[in-house]
């Protein structure tokens, strides 16, 4: 795996904005553990979709659909969690943290065939 530090950090700048407009919109009083955790569940995927890259050229396209696929997850995930005006801390961490563990899973398993 290639890491481009350009789009690397240009992927970091984005969810970091996308995680301060989630802090602005958020109507709960948990709007801190839900910037964090939007940063983190946001940030990951659109850092494997825009700053790295493979060599083996099918294996690479796969991963950066399913990331791109989990990352639009995770911005519907965290938009709707920010409209709430009350949410369970545990249920968001919760529903983020499987859904994130499924897409590291998944990811690897794609990694690992080197195709």
């Amino acid at each position: 795996m290639k890491i481009n530090t350009l789009y690397s950090i240009i992927a970091v700048a984005i969810a970091a904005l996308l995680t301060y407009g989630f802090y602005s919109f958020c109507r709960s009083e948990n709007e801190i553990v839900l910037s964090i955790g939007s940063f983190l569940f946001i940030g990951f995927p659109l850092f494997l979709t825009m700053g790295v890259s493979s060599p083996a050229k099918r294996s690479s396209a796969n991963m950066k659909v399913l990331a791109v696929v989990f990352f639009l997850i995770a911005l519907v995930v965290n938009i709707l969690f920010a409209c709430l005006s009350h949410f369970s801390i545990p249920l968001y961490i919760i529903t983020n943290g499987i859904t994130a563990l499924i897409f590291f899973l998944i990811y690897h398993s794609i990694y690992s065939t080197k195709q």
